[in-house]
């Protein structure tokens, strides 16, 4: 049984619709992490508390290179986010 007033969506890429990722809790004990894009959903995974921590620290340790000042010279810059370009078919 997941918990919903304990759920994270987090909308994914640089378009309306490209997808999402969404984190909430699973059975008072792990982690169920669901990724969806262009309609297509993946199999929900579930984590256990160490393996949502080591999930955090890949994060913690890949977003700091992301961040790395030398970062601005890959091509078309530093994305940051903001921008929801609606998908036209």
């Amino acid at each position: 049984m997941s918990l919903i007033e304990h759920e994270v969506d987090i909308r994914t890429g640089r378009r309306d619709g490209d997808g999402h990722i969404r984190l909430s809790i699973f059975a008072d004990e792990l982690l169920a992490l669901t990724l969806e894009g262009h309609g297509e959903r993946a199999p929900t995974l579930l984590l256990t508390l160490k393996q949502a921590r080591r999930l955090q620290s890949a994060l913690t340790e890949l977003v700091a290179l992301v961040e790395r000042p030398d970062s601005g010279d890959k091509p078309g810059g530093i994305w940051q986010g903001e921008e929801r370009r609606v998908r036209v078919s």
